[in-house]
């Protein structure tokens, strides 16, 4: 009998455990591992310098004014439509114009935040 039929996978996060492996295979794993992170880093703060030079410490708190900037356009607008049972088609679409850009900008803003955090870049005075 067979049955057919589909099922949720989810990312496996550990395929080899560290009881599986003798001690010089774990090194080695370990070694590689730690070079891979070595890889990623050096890129990451090699090719950020080049494209994101005008990162400053001014204008990363810059963007944190323009992101509650827009997060404060969006709930503006979103409280205004609740006084109406009825908003417009174009109310609808202003609001959701609002959103995404609001999205959008927090989205960039974490990437942004992450890249600081990670020291993927150091932030010019």
């Amino acid at each position: 009998m067979r049955i057919l039929g589909y099922g949720k996978t989810e990312k496996v996060d550990h395929l080899v455990t560290k009881e599986m492996l003798d001690r010089e295979s774990h090194r080695k794993l370990q070694k590689f591992l730690e070079e891979v992170e070595m890889a990623i880093f050096s890129a990451n703060r090699e090719v950020l310098k080049k494209a994101v030079p005008e990162l400053t410490r001014e204008s990363f708190m810059a963007f944190a004014v323009r992101v509650a900037e827009a997060r404060a356009r969006y709930l503006k607008i979103a409280l205004e439509l609740s006084a109406n049972a009825n908003p417009s088609p174009e109310d609808i679409a202003r609001l959701k114009a609002a959103r995404e850009a609001n999205d959008e900008l927090l989205h960039a803003f974490e990437a942004t935040k992450r890249v600081i955090e990670r020291g993927y870049t150091l932030l010019a005075k």
